[in-house]
């Protein structure tokens, strides 16, 4: 019972129930009491031990000196052909120059400022209110750095950068300190007489003369803009749309700061830098310069970037063969001599070792060009053609093996496309070996279809084809699918068309894939760099990589997907004119690449190995995508002025190079392939209306997506082909397909 009028309610203890409630908010007060008391010790502790950690790092780390690093970035590197001979030394007195703040114009000095650090006057050494943004920008998926100056100029001058909070926090108490030892002339100046431009330049001194031949106090204030602009990537310092945009942002910020009028902003004009033939520091490598920026690249990949090599005047040993060097140099030569008439045609070539991986020979092109034409990506056309009997191999190897029969006929629709072969070579019936001599795309077309898009692309990784590519200018797209145009970044939609080289790579990238072929499915990276040392000889980097297996875990279905693709190809360098001295065995594809929808070339290929030597040549224009002509010899039609396919230029460069590299050495055949097929096995061509795979769009009219093909200053910067209409090929076919009509390749 319950007296609502006394405040009394029945129940064991007959509390009153106000106290109760006064009860319960005291144990809740004194609850919070605690709460608040511990979040203000934590916060306490919060603002303490950073204090104190900055104050305690103040004392312990040392501050960068100016002079000293100016004076370890004048050791020479020197980089060493696999015999030991020298192939250069990179001279300090080119790379690398001090000057004075008062030798320094006051537009360059802005101009760096604009570019990094616009409080670089005031600030302590790091900007907080960066450092947040860069915090936000990377939660939210953005790009941009928080440092400043001085946190720039003490990383270089450590060679510490790492991607880690405790090293960032060092680096911030280090330029802090730097800011309370030096002025802040001194760091600037310091700074500019040592960050890297890009063309073998540090040092602002160094980078007016490889961008301009100038002495640095003449640099204008255009001139200064761009290359201030450079510092952030100069490894693409030579990328015409990079200078654009970099020149473009520091003009801007110069306009915002005050430090230019709108007049002189509006006046302004872009300042093309001079040609690069002193790309090296002024040295006469001319074709082989291209040797010395491929091993930086690579060693830069391993975590080695040029000025910490600089730093311990390093000793680059090189895996490159003179005599082998020699040779590739000579065969281009010999076969490019009869082309000099069509003078931006040029040539790139890569030959490795299959087994250990090492690069013998090198070719990036003629000197000519500021990128090296082995890195530049091209559309590889039915040179593209191994990796997809390698996926169809391991996706049905019970059902797609060399003897296996399939309609090769002509202009077949498939997955609702039309196909067509070149000059209606194929037959209703073919097997695959013949498929592959003949190069007949419906047969490949059909197996990509077969076995769907993903698995050929994944067959292409596995066998070397990187994932993400770099061109020779720096830039980096996601391989072997669309990408987005606004983002640049991979969508993992692929085209059908990947069955006959829709999507480009590299000649060092097929000669990676190829040599994971010729050692019988063995993946060993290729490299040009076997080992480092400083000056005194300590190690300081070696190549170590051990071979794997590509294709599967098995080491016996591992080694049966690669030699069934490589007897595919044993016929196709015979019966192109392009076999080698005494029917040495070997194993080899071309491809070819239309120009749009002109019916003539604007890529070939030639790619082939025996079981010690593995060559990928590529030809085409140097600057540009542009119809290709050829004198050198045709056996199929007019001697001169003739469309360029793989089986000629590029295929009689390889035939040339790898007669002379093998002479004297052994006669070597391939392993036997297994066929793994089911007996009377016959692939039937799914019908054109069924399912594509799921990594495929359909649409009336096939994406194709372009990449930035590189060009001089002041030529328009031109993009890739497109493969529709015109992903083609060449020995002795050519490959072409539409929605629409028939084109000729």
């Amino acid at each position: 019972m319950v007296d609502y009028g006394g405040g009394y309610r029945q129940g064991p203890a007959r509390i009153p129930v106000r106290r109760q409630d006064q009860e319960r908010g005291r144990r809740h007060e004194t609850v919070w009491r605690r709460v608040r008391r511990t979040l203000y010790v934590l916060l306490g502790l919060g603002m303490f031990v950073p204090v104190a950690a900055f104050v305690v790092g103040y004392f312990m780390v040392d501050v960068p000196d100016p002079n000293a690093l100016a004076a370890s970035l004048n050791q020479p590197v020197t980089l060493y052909y696999a015999d030991g001979s020298t192939l250069y030394t990179k001279s300090s007195a080119d790379a690398h120059a001090v000057v004075t703040w008062d030798q320094i114009p006051q537009a360059m000095k802005n101009a760096q400022i604009a570019a990094e650090d616009e409080t670089f006057m005031t600030n302590s050494g790091f900007d907080i209110k960066a450092i947040l943004r860069t915090v936000y920008n990377r939660l939210t998926g953005g790009t941009g750095g928080g440092s400043t100056i001085g946190q720039e100029y003490v990383k270089k001058a450590t060679g510490n950068d790492e991607a880690t909070l405790s090293r960032k926090f060092v680096e911030m108490v280090e330029s802090y300190k730097m800011t309370r030892t030096y002025s802040k002339q001194d760091i600037l100046t310091a700074y500019l007489n040592t960050v890297y431009f890009g063309r073998g330049a540090y040092g602002i001194s160094a980078a007016a003369k490889a961008y301009y031949n100038e002495d640095v106090s003449k640099l204008t204030v255009e001139q200064s803009a761009l290359l201030a602009g450079l510092v952030q990537l100069p490894g693409q310092a030579d990328n015409p749309a990079y200078q654009q945009r970099r020149y473009s942002y520091v003009m801007g910020r110069l306009l915002d700061n005050h430090w230019i009028t709108q007049a002189e902003f509006a006046s302004a004009q872009f300042p093309t830098p001079v040609a690069t033939a002193a790309k090296n520091g002024g040295s006469n490598l001319g074709d082989r310069q291209y040797i010395v920026s491929e091993a930086y690249a690579e060693l830069a990949q391993a975590g080695y970037s040029e000025q910490s090599l600089t730093a311990s005047g390093a000793k680059i040993y090189l895996t490159i063969q003179p005599d082998a060097q020699q040779k590739a140099e000579q065969s281009v030569s010999k076969i490019m001599a009869a082309d000099t008439e069509y003078p931006d045609e040029g040539s790139a070539l890569v030959s490795a070792n299959p087994q250990t991986g090492e690069i013998l020979a090198y070719y990036g092109g003629d000197g000519s060009t500021s990128y090296d034409l082995a890195t530049t990506p091209q559309q590889p056309g039915s040179s593209f053609k191994p990796y997809v009997l390698a996926a169809g191999v391991r996706e049905q190897p019970d059902k797609i093996g060399l003897d296996t029969v399939y309609d090769g006929s002509d202009n077949q629709t498939i997955a609702g496309q039309v196909v067509h072969n070149s000059d209606g070579e194929g037959a209703p019936q073919i097997t695959v070996k013949d498929a592959m001599t003949k190069s007949v795309n419906t047969v490949f077309y059909r197996m990509g279809a077969d076995v769907g898009v993903s698995a050929v692309r994944k067959a292409a990784w596995d066998a070397g084809i990187p994932k993400q590519i770099t061109t020779s200018l720096g830039a980096q797209f996601d391989s072997l699918q669309n990408d987005d145009p606004q983002t640049g970044k991979g969508t993992g939609t692929t085209e059908l068309g990947i069955s006959i080289g829709q999507y480009p790579v590299r000649p060092i990238d097929q000669a990676q894939g190829y040599a994971t072929f010729a050692a019988n499915g063995m993946y060993v990276p290729l490299h040009m760099v076997a080992r480092v040392t400083d000056d005194s000889g300590n190690p300081i980097y070696g190549f170590t990589t051990a071979p794997k297996q590509a294709f599967s875990q098995d080491a016996a279905t591992n080694s049966a997907i690669a030699s069934i693709v490589t007897a595919s190809m044993t016929d196709i360098a015979s019966s192109s004119g392009d076999g080698l001295s005494g029917s040495r065995p070997n194993a080899s594809k071309t491809g070819t690449a239309q120009f749009k929808d002109t019916g003539h070339n604007s890529e070939a290929w030639m790619v082939g190995y025996t079981p010690q030597v593995v060559t990928a040549v590529w030809f085409g224009n140097k600057k540009q995508p542009a119809p290709i002509y050829g004198n050198y010899h045709n056996g199929k039609g007019k001697e001169h002025g003739y469309d360029v396919y793989g089986r000629e230029e590029p295929g009689y460069i390889w035939q040339a190079y790898m007669d002379a590299y093998l002479n004297g050495k052994p006669v070597m055949s391939f392993p036997q392939a297994p066929d793994l097929t089911t007996p009377t096995t016959t692939a039937e061509p799914p019908s054109s209306t069924e399912p594509e795979s799921s990594t495929q769009e359909t649409s009336s009219e096939p994406p194709s997506p372009t990449f930035t093909f590189p060009t001089k200053p002041g030529h328009n910067t031109p993009t890739f082909p497109t493969c529709f209409p015109g992903a083609c090929d060449a020995d002795p076919t050519r490959t072409s397909i539409s929605h629409h009509k028939p084109i000729r390749e």
